[in-house]
């Protein structure tokens, strides 16, 4: 029997962007394994009918000897199986998952680039160093001709091709993880004593949760038939979370609700009245083509990433990053004009048919693997 292995940071994160392909390639005879670290979701996996392996791959880590014994314990799993096809997924496990491929010879090898995350788009003395780091392990972990690089936006892409990272003709770009169009249905916009504005996001800096705080604050003074939702948890793993401090400093004010992860966020997604992601840069936000299914509108930056999810003006808006005050005046222009706000959501649900099917993704990714 052939066999599948992905390699990813978090279970949850698999079974919210790459299940469906899992399945799909189930579907067709392939055996399905996961490599992750420990999680109270590996429990669904099994039940999927899927096989799990702890990997010591804990994000936020840097200590070199731990690194390394996680590095091996990767090795030692792609030995054990021999599969034939490596899928890696977030930063750690395309690092350790591709150069384990590479020395070990997977006739097929495959790693998704979801964003360049923090310590390329954070600049602090000790990110320089580990950006330059990064660089040269990308290099090793990219080198294997069998391998091909999944991009979510044509800027993550430029950057590694123009460091030659890896070679152009063995990348290819797919703009996000795909939406459930039958599970992320339409909706019509709910009618409410108070309209939710929606950030659904892990609760990080380059998430511009801060941006949305602030703008918050700052309608809410002027508007009273408001209420900013932030569904996510903070990150302990990742230095520029939130902490519960920051949390519970800004849920004292009201009309500001910090929601946690939710599991069902297309009940919250249909609750809201637009979805609103400040972010820095994303690889392509799955919030932002989940809140376009169901219809809604959406205000986001003009970074890239985000820019690809939004047709500006029919859509939604782009805004500048970190421009509080271009924030504030798009989400009061929302709330004064909600017939606007109705007909960006269901132009943002005819661009999602278009161009965010998970049917299509998932058949993009399996081209991939046949090519």
């Amino acid at each position: 029997m052939l066999k599948a292995l992905y390699i990813v940071n978090r279970p949850d994160y698999f079974l919210s962007h790459r299940v469906a392909l899992a399945q799909s390639l189930a579907q067709e005879g392939y055996e399905i394994h996961i490599a992750s670290v420990k999680h109270e979701s590996t429990e669904h996996l099994y039940k999927l009918g899927f096989h799990f392996h702890f990997v010591d791959i804990e994000r936020g880590r840097t200590n070199p000897f731990k690194e390394l014994l996680g590095l091996i314990s990767v090795l030692r799993l792609v030995k054990q199986l021999k599969p034939d096809i490596v899928h890696c997924i977030t930063v750690k496990p395309v690092l350790y998952g591709g150069l384990a491929a590479r020395l070990l010879g997977t006739p097929k090898v495959v790693v998704a680039i979801a964003g360049l995350g923090s310590v390329f788009t954070t600049d602090s003395v000790k990110n320089s160093v580990l950006r330059f780091i990064s660089i040269q392990l990308y290099k090793m972990s990219l080198g294997n001709k069998n391998l091909t690089a999944i991009f979510q936006n044509k800027h993550d892409r430029s950057f590694f091709v123009e460091r030659k990272i890896i070679p152009e003709s063995r990348t290819r770009l797919i703009r996000g993880s795909g939406v459930d169009l039958d599970k992320f249905a339409l909706s019509p916009m709910p009618v409410t004593e108070k309209r939710a504005i929606l950030l659904s996001a892990r609760l990080l800096r380059e998430k511009g949760v801060f941006e949305f705080l602030h703008a918050a604050k700052l309608v809410l003074q002027v508007r009273n038939d408001a209420e900013f939702w932030l569904a996510g948890d903070i990150d302990p793993a990742n230095p520029s979370s939130l902490t519960k401090q920051d949390v519970d400093q800004w849920s004292a004010i009201e009309g500001i609700k910090f929601l946690g992860f939710q599991s069902d966020i297309y009940s919250v997604i249909k609750s809201s009245e637009f979805v609103v992601l400040p972010s820095y840069r994303e690889g392509f936000p799955k919030a932002l083509i989940e809140a376009a299914a169901v219809g809604r509108a959406i205000i986001t930056t003009d970074v890239p990433g985000c820019e690809d999810a939004v047709i500006n003006n029919k859509t939604g808006f782009l805004v500048p990053v970190k421009q509080v005050e271009m924030l504030v005046e798009k989400i009061l222009f929302l709330l004064d004009e909600p017939e606007k706000c109705a007909e960006f959501g269901r132009a943002g649900r005819v661009y999602a048919e278009n161009n965010f099917d998970l049917k299509f993704v998932v058949q993009e990714h399996k081209n991939i693997y046949l090519s």
